[in-house]
């Protein structure tokens, strides 16, 4: 074989050798907006297939909280994810890169319209790869920001307590608590943590110092109503702190 033969050869080979390398690098990091875990699957191993981090799957899908548990079949979102619009608004997953003006421009939005819509953001200049934002999608006038709720008692969360069930006990939703509080992920709360709740509500969570009188008296209310409406009081003399009472 003569040299240009050879050399005609040697090129050729690079030339597969360079196509086939980047496209083993596309499809690694081609993992798109969404996965499927298939066994043997870790969020780590996700992770680095897909160009992202452990901490972002956890953010773009709430209901891994802060374990490691996936399954085989289980789809999972990456960042970059854009979910289903309703009434305007989408729901877009934080991807490496987005700021919160990027994102105004990518979905014809506002910086003020984004803050209003995700009052977790506490920094403008701070979002975080993973991050589930709501985006209002603007076509002609943008719609106002909803008032705050009012607020009112405070709550400190309890073993086995969960947003959802301090919003049935108290007989609220989870959506006002979240207006109330800067609850980054709403899976994740802390036992001691404090929560305000929505103002108006049923129920009164007794105080250092208070008594059954004292509680009638701050709500317009009697004793007695207090404890028809509250068969588990036995004693009128014996309340204890962060006991719930129903006041109507």
């Amino acid at each position: 074989m003569n040299t240009k033969k050879v050399f005609q050869l040697f090129i050729l080979v690079a030339m597969l050798f360079t196509s086939f390398a980047t496209t083993t690098s596309a499809f690694a990091a081609g993992c798109g907006t969404g996965v499927t875990v298939v066994s043997g699957d870790t969020l780590r191993k996700i992770a680095e297939r897909c160009g992202t981090t452990v901490s972002a799957l956890r953010l773009a899908n709430p209901e891994i909280g802060n374990g490691n548990l996936i399954y085989p079949g289980q789809a999972l979102l990456l960042p970059g994810a854009i979910l289903g619009t309703d009434g305007g608004y989408l729901i877009y997953v934080v991807a490496r890169g987005d700021t919160v003006k990027s994102l105004a421009t990518r979905f014809s939005s506002t910086v003020d319209s984004i803050l209003a819509s995700n009052p977790a953001i506490a920094n403008v200049n701070l979002i975080y790869e993973g991050q589930r934002l709501t985006i209002y999608v603007m076509t002609t006038t943008p719609p106002p920001a909803p008032a705050p709720a009012p607020g009112g008692q405070t709550y400190y969360v309890q073993k086995g307590d969960t947003l959802r069930k301090i919003a049935a006990k108290f007989n609220t939703t989870v959506d006002l608590i979240l207006q109330l509080n800067n609850i980054v992920n709403p899976n994740v709360i802390y036992v001691g943590q404090a929560i305000t709740l929505p103002a108006y509500i049923s129920t009164y969570i007794v105080q250092k110092g208070d008594t059954l009188k004292i509680i009638a008296n701050k709500y317009g209310t009697t004793v007695e109503k207090l404890l028809g409406l509250n068969p588990n009081i036995k004693n009128a003399n014996l309340i204890y702190v962060g006991q719930v009472i129903t006041l109507w």
